[in-house]
């Protein structure tokens, strides 16, 4: 296996996806890790308390640090012109935001999303179990030594991926045009209990939406936007839930009593080590889009 390829995972400030604050590289050829980078960065924003108890960086650590501006041309030295991997598609999604907000332009040849790789390497497992990093590791015998260590999880989705590249025969330009193509092919794309048409080529396919807050569009709408993407949209938030679109001014302003019992709940279920993120309007629109600034 000759390939090169580059993971990245990202840590943030707070629920905005911009307010980057760690990045974690491990880069892998031929079947082994020969690099990895952790670049901690001042995000020029406020930390949030729930996300400082879920990667532990304080606003005190990031001090004197680069920001996302001055640490970026590292970043994209070690990308170089290798095909870019993340474990889901949240760390596409915040470079891209950050990169938007520092009128940046990430140059990537190939980005591609772990979890259809791990739905169509291990479907079955993936079905019952879901493809939460911690429990994909564990499941796969793959350490994990600091879970929410952007670096750590860099390297955990690496050797996860070198397992489903053995499993499969894949390499990653096969695994590029193998997540377009259904679970089992000849069998249709995989079903969805839904009342809406979840769309089977989605950036987000298997993600089960919850919507709460002031947005700027209808229920109704946001659903079926998150459909297209091929997310499931759900009532309330549930153990089936990995992700809460939280309206814009609502993640921003409000603390404690005044979120909704679904963004409560959905902190709960965080805690409690369930695999689920919280994010603005404004981010969960850029999915929409395509993430058109990178």
């Amino acid at each position: 296996m000759a390939e090169r390829f580059v993971v990245i995972d990202v840590e943030t400030a707070n629920p905005d996806m911009s307010s980057i604050c760690q990045v974690g590289l491990a880069v892998y050829e031929n079947g082994e890790r020969v690099d990895a980078h952790s670049i901690l960065i001042d995000p020029e924003d406020e930390f949030n308390e729930f996300n400082i108890a879920i990667h532990g960086i304080t606003p005190e650590q990031v001090q004197g640090k680069p920001n996302f501006s001055e640490a970026l041309p590292g970043i994209q030295q070690v990308l170089g012109d290798d095909p870019v991997v993340s474990y889901g598609h949240f760390d596409k999604t915040a470079m891209a935001q950050a990169c938007y907000r520092y009128g940046w332009e990430l140059t990537v040849t190939a980005w591609l999303n772990l979890h259809p790789v791990v739905r169509r390497a291990w479907p079955e497992e993936a079905a019952t179990h879901g493809v939460a990093l911690a429990k994909t590791a564990k499941r796969l015998g793959v350490k994990l030594v600091n879970h929410h260590d952007a670096k750590a999880d860099a390297i955990a989705a690496g050797e996860i991926f070198l397992q489903a590249m053995a499993v499969s025969g894949l390499g990653v330009a096969d695994w590029l045009k193998r997540v377009a193509m259904p679970i089992h092919p000849g069998q249709g794309y995989e079903r969805h209990v839904s009342t809406y048409e979840v769309n089977p080529e989605g950036a987000l396919l298997g993600e089960g939406v919850v919507f709460t807050g002031a947005l700027c569009m209808t229920r109704e709408q946001a659903r079926e936007a998150a459909a297209q993407l091929g997310c499931i949209p759900l009532s309330g938030v549930s153990k089936k839930t990995t992700m809460l679109v939280v309206g814009d001014q609502d993640i921003r302003y409000l603390r404690g009593s005044d979120k909704s019992s679904k963004h409560r709940k959905a902190e709960e279920l965080i805690q409690k080590g369930h695999s689920l993120r919280i994010l603005g309007e404004s981010d969960f629109m850029a999915m929409l889009k395509g993430s058109e600034h990178v």
